[in-house]
């Protein structure tokens, strides 16, 4: 889906609002976008490290375990 633009509305460049921002709210700015980029981190970190049951070991066909060979020369 799309936004459409009014035509009306000015467009104003991130670095003016930013300019005219308290010093508290650019802090509690700071401290969301932390906030949002260590949930972001910590999501990643949780959906691109978990195996699959494909990758488990006890999937896996077992080995039969070493024998002697007992033919005769």
């Amino acid at each position: 889906m799309r936004l459409r633009r009014s035509t009306t509305d000015p467009l104003v460049a991130p670095a003016q609002v930013w300019g005219e921002l308290a010093t508290e709210a650019r802090a509690g700015a700071i401290r969301l976008m932390a906030h949002l980029a260590s949930n972001l981190v910590i999501q990643g970190f949780d959906s691109t490290h978990k195996e699959s049951t494909s990758c488990l070991h006890e999937s896996a066909t077992p080995r039969s375990a070493p024998s002697t060979s007992t033919a005769s020369p």
